[in-house]
């Protein structure tokens, strides 16, 4: 049975329901991409021809005529490089999103809740070539009708799927959230580095549902997450109160939304 929506449980024991992403709108992002791509390759190719033109109208030009024809085999390293690299360059520094995902609001994510890692990009990747198979990626699509999270064969070898972005208001905590003291407005401060919009998310739900947990389970999942904030945010301070420290954190990005 297709699904519309998938849950998933990240390490912090919080659970993400994502709407996943629909064929049509997979199809429209990966056509962006390979607009993108074309027209890449037509700037390469406009370059090859200046090169071309100009080792033919220096007088004693032998050397750039030899020099062309690397020219025209780096052209052909780049192009592959392009086909195979592009979405792996992408995903891996945004997080899961080519510039088509991104404009079409969809993103990479694993199944099982942990971060997007290197090497399942790249295996997901590169199995493109089989999805791809014969054309236009019909492999892929057929296989993607019939899987239940409407995932092609290189997201079921990667354990990965598609899904539609989490956006939040974040400019404001939730009004029921309970802070450790209502006189505590004292932010982390100017943040170099920031937290995107999933983990703020995370230190929201932690905020609003920590009284919920037993204090065991909250001081635990409480020094897990700032610790994680620590090294994310490369903060050297030592941390006393870990609850403190993520409300701190959460207001230091809120607050700069307010200005």
């Amino acid at each position: 049975m297709k699904k519309d929506k998938i849950e998933i449980e990240t390490p912090e024991k919080i659970i993400f329901s994502y709407n996943i992403s629909s064929t049509g709108t997979r199809i429209a992002s990966y056509t962006i991409d390979f607009v993108i791509q074309i027209i890449i390759i037509f700037l390469l190719g406009l370059m090859l021809v200046s090169l071309q033109l100009t080792s033919f109208t220096i007088p004693g030009s032998g050397f750039m005529q030899e020099m062309s024809g690397l020219v025209v085999a780096f052209a052909f390293l780049l192009y592959f490089l392009l086909q195979w690299g592009y979405f792996i360059l992408f995903e891996a520094i945004t997080d899961g999103q080519s510039p088509g995902k991104k404009l079409m609001k969809i993103r990479v994510i694993k199944t099982n809740g942990e971060p997007l890692d290197l090497s399942t990009i790249i295996l997901r990747n590169l199995l493109r070539a089989v999805d791809a198979f014969p054309v236009y990626y019909l492999l892929g699509g057929i296989v993607s009708i019939f899987d239940s999270k409407s995932r092609r064969i290189g997201d079921i070898v990667s354990d990965t799927v598609v899904v539609s972005e989490m956006t939040f208001n974040l400019k404001e905590p939730d009004s029921f959230t309970v802070f450790i003291s209502g006189n505590n407005k004292k932010s982390i401060g100017l943040l170099h580095n920031k937290l995107n919009e999933k983990e703020l998310y995370i230190l929201r739900r932690f905020l609003n549902e920590k009284n919920q947990l037993n204090q065991q389970k909250q001081a635990e999942i409480a020094f897990m997450l700032a610790e994680k904030i620590k090294k994310r945010l490369h903060l050297q301070e030592d941390i006393e109160n870990p609850v403190l420290f993520i409300e701190r954190v959460y207001r230091g990005h809120t607050d700069e939304n307010k200005k």
